[in-house]
């Protein structure tokens, strides 16, 4: 009988041997550890410069138009620029979140003229490699402020539009960009004195055109 029961241990721990290297554990059929990894970081490294979060920076040619617009004739600047970010869900394509702020400062003979559009932005962003697409629209705050000799006044309202962007890599750390937009202000007087705004012209239509750098942070 004992000689029976070593047999028959023998006979299975002969058996889950054979399974074992069946399953690949023979140590020349397993790769090692080291070799593994070697082989995720370059996948890893890929995925990681997919990932969207830019800041970014440019120059805007603004265009505008609307009731208000011939009132800020006077003023047409060639100070136009633009400052924020942007950030993608994920890697790849993926949701688009952002801020930006746009300035536009004009100081001449006539006086000078203030616009800031303070927006969030809300879009998707189409991984194209080397380039991406993003397409959206923005909502934010926008304020103007005149001065002058003749007429001083301030306006406080909403801004709105869509927009699309197409950034271009450089590397996988910085972009060129170029971004086209269309938007319309409404605004409401600060001041109790007569001005445009109060006088019914309180509107004002922007199609703008941007171009910059884009940082990835």
């Amino acid at each position: 009988m004992k000689a029976k029961r070593c047999t028959l241990s023998a006979a299975m721990s002969l058996l889950v041997l054979c399974a074992a290297f069946s399953q690949g554990t023979d140590p020349k059929t397993v790769t090692p550890a080291w070799v593994m990894e070697k082989q995720f970081v370059p996948q890893e490294e890929v995925k990681a410069t997919n990932v969207f979060n830019v800041f970014f920076v440019g120059y805007d040619y603004p265009t505008l138009s609307g009731p208000l617009a011939d009132d800020l004739a006077s003023w047409s600047s060639p100070l136009n620029f633009s400052i924020g970010m942007e950030s993608g869900s994920g890697s790849g394509s993926s949701f688009l979140t952002g801020v930006e702020a746009e300035f536009s400062i004009t100081v001449n003979d006539t006086g000078s003229r203030f616009l800031m559009n303070d927006m969030v932005m809300l879009g998707y962003s189409f991984d194209l490699q080397p380039v991406r697409l993003n397409v959206g629209g923005r909502v934010g705050l926008s304020i103007i402020d005149v001065m002058s000799p003749a007429i001083t006044y301030t306006g406080l309202g909403v801004v709105l539009g869509p927009e699309a962007s197409v950034y271009v890599s450089l590397d996988p750390n910085s972009w060129i960009w170029l971004r086209g937009r269309y938007s319309t202000a409404y605004y409401m007087s600060m001041d109790d004195s007569a001005n445009p705004i109060s006088a019914g012209r309180d509107s004002l239509d922007c199609l703008s055109l941007e171009a910059g750098l884009a940082f990835n942070f």
